[in-house]
């Protein structure tokens, strides 16, 4: 039964207009479709405020990490500062906004990878402990790259606690306009 309700499945995506590329045009290079699709017009002045928050993060950043050990308990943290950085220099780099929301999202992606840099230097790391919505990052063993990943912690599971917690994975794909922002 578990077989037959793949196959069916598998033939339904097979089916839709989802599944399919854009046609014969996808084998010409210069016909190619952009995927994800340029974003819209970042206005000059918003850009310039954005990319010198990125400069003063990425600064900041290479400071944290010439002070913190290679082989200390807070280097394995950093990649929880890199993300916010990596978010907002790809959405400018790149051009991933998407909407003009995102110019708002940006900025307090930049505040937030300020505050848990300066955190960071302090000793701590409150998000550690943080409930609701929590995001962190990795180091890829594929390609080193800084890779963000979210967790939601409910409200009483407390880390290091030694308590069984519940514990749901849910994967998406990335679409064609969700960035890291």
């Amino acid at each position: 039964m578990k077989a037959r309700l793949l196959l069916a499945s598998l033939l339904v995506f097979a089916s839709s207009p989802h599944a399919r590329a854009d046609g014969p045009a996808d084998n010409l290079p210069d016909k190619v479709r952009r995927v994800p699709p340029p974003g819209v017009k970042v206005p000059d002045d918003v850009r310039e405020e954005l990319a010198a928050g990125v400069k003063s993060l990425g600064e900041d950043i290479a400071k944290l990490r010439a002070e913190v050990s290679p082989k200390a308990e807070f280097s394995r943290l950093l990649p929880d500062v890199e993300i916010f950085h990596k978010a907002v220099d790809w959405a400018l780099r790149y051009d991933e906004f998407f909407n003009t929301n995102q110019f708002k999202t940006a900025r307090a992606l930049l505040q937030e990878g300020a505050a848990r840099a300066a955190a960071l230097r302090a000793g701590q790391s409150p998000w550690l402990s943080a409930t609701g919505a929590v995001v962190r990052g990795y180091l890829s063993r594929i390609d080193g790259s800084v890779q963000p990943y979210g967790l939601v912690i409910p409200v009483g599971v407390q880390a290091h606690s030694g308590k069984p917690s519940r514990l749901d994975l849910w994967f998406h794909g990335r679409g064609e306009t969700l960035s890291e922002l």
